[in-house]
């Protein structure tokens, strides 16, 4: 009888330590390994334009905004388990802003104040912030031990 009291409270308590733990499947893999190798991919990009490869931050930005609309577009053809809808919504919806906020900082660095340029870089990099939330979020544990930021120098 205390042997089935026992095993009765071990399973509650670790049915309690399971519950909201994103398992590792295949969904969980490949978000994970394109998600790495996009923040393989913006890093080469930052380098180049620290090497001064890339000419002005115009162009540093054109040249990322591929790299996340590429990881935004693979990300939405994979398919979906139903118990990470939510999640998988608020990266889309991140990643999205980053294009957005990356975008704005293409169209105005050709043409504004360093001061300007500064601070839409900055927002870029807020946006960012929410992308490594929601990567989290979704469980993508190698990617997000692999946080950078887009701010460009």
């Amino acid at each position: 009888m205390i042997a089935l009291a026992i095993a009765v409270v071990a399973f509650f308590a670790l049915g309690e330590d399971d519950e909201g733990t994103i398992p590792r499947d295949s969904y969980t893999i490949a978000a994970d390994q394109m998600c790495v190798a996009a923040k393989r991919q913006i890093v080469a990009v930052q380098r180049e334009r620290l090497r001064g490869e890339t000419p002005d931050t115009a162009t540093g930005a054109r040249n990322l905004l591929p790299v996340v609309s590429e990881w935004r577009s693979d990300f939405d053809a994979l398919q979906v388990p139903s118990d990470r809808l939510e999640q998988a919504r608020d990266l889309d919806a991140a990643l999205q802003e980053v294009e957005r906020q990356i975008g704005a900082l293409a169209r105005i660095a050709a043409s504004s104040g360093r001061e300007e340029i500064l601070a839409r870089a900055k927002e870029a990099d807020e946006a960012s912030t929410v992308v490594e939330e929601a990567i989290a979020d979704l469980g993508l544990s190698n990617c997000s031990r692999l946080t950078i930021g887009l701010t460009q120098n």
